[in-house]
């Protein structure tokens, strides 16, 4: 439980800390990457290492429920 808190209180989020935050799996992280163009395109922090701002995911997520409600 002490691990979701932690990530539910970071400001940047690689992809582990993302799929919790977001409470998708790792696929399904990848598939949004590469399917959905409202999706935010990742950070690249380093040859090998990306990640997100939460408020890059937020804004996605907001957008999800309106589209829900609309």
């Amino acid at each position: 439980m002490q691990t979701q808190e932690h990530a539910h209180r970071q400001a940047f989020y690689r992809p582990k800390s993302a799929c919790t935050y977001l409470d998708i799996g790792r696929t399904k992280l990848y598939e949004l990457m590469e399917y959905d163009a409202n999706f935010p395109r990742p950070v690249r922090l380093g040859a090998r290492c990306i990640g997100w701002s939460r408020s890059q995911l937020d804004q996605w997520l907001e957008a999800k429920v309106e589209e829900a409600s609309a």
